[in-house]
């Protein structure tokens, strides 16, 4: 008899949910790559199997063997939210924003338009925002 040592990945890899530190990379680079950077890099891990563009080969194995849905990043990212610290309206209008993404992309919206058009720019204009709050 062997004993199979269940992990935390295993379990999310199994409920086919993100992984908390995936979630973690994916704030990060919303809130500090470029929009042209940041595009590229969540377009391989959730849309296009065969990306010729990805970043990393770490992307393109977490895009292929974890294959993230978007509405699973938004919902994720958006909890993430909660424990970054910024100020208060900046995270209220971010967090907004994230739950009307979430909620066309629960009436069949296509992810890409949502992925790049909302959730990209969602980020750009809080980092917008955090860096005028710093002044």
């Amino acid at each position: 008899m062997t004993s199979v040592k269940i992990t935390e990945e295993e379990v999310y890899l199994c409920t086919g949910n993100p992984l908390p530190k995936d979630i973690e990379q994916i704030s990060h680079w919303l809130l500090n790559e470029s929009f042209a950077e940041s595009y590229k890099i969540i377009d391989s891990m959730v849309l296009t199997p065969d990306c010729y563009f990805s970043i990393s080969a770490e992307i393109s194995e977490m895009k292929t063997r974890k294959g993230l849905a978007i509405v699973d990043i938004v919902r994720e990212v958006t909890m993430f939210v909660f424990k970054i610290k910024m100020p208060s309206h900046v995270r209220v209008q971010l967090i907004n924003d994230l739950a009307d993404i979430e909620y066309r992309l629960s009436f069949g919206c296509n992810d890409k338009l949502q992925q790049l058009g909302a959730i990209i720019s969602t980020f750009t204009h809080a980092r917008s925002a955090l860096v005028a709050a710093a002044k």
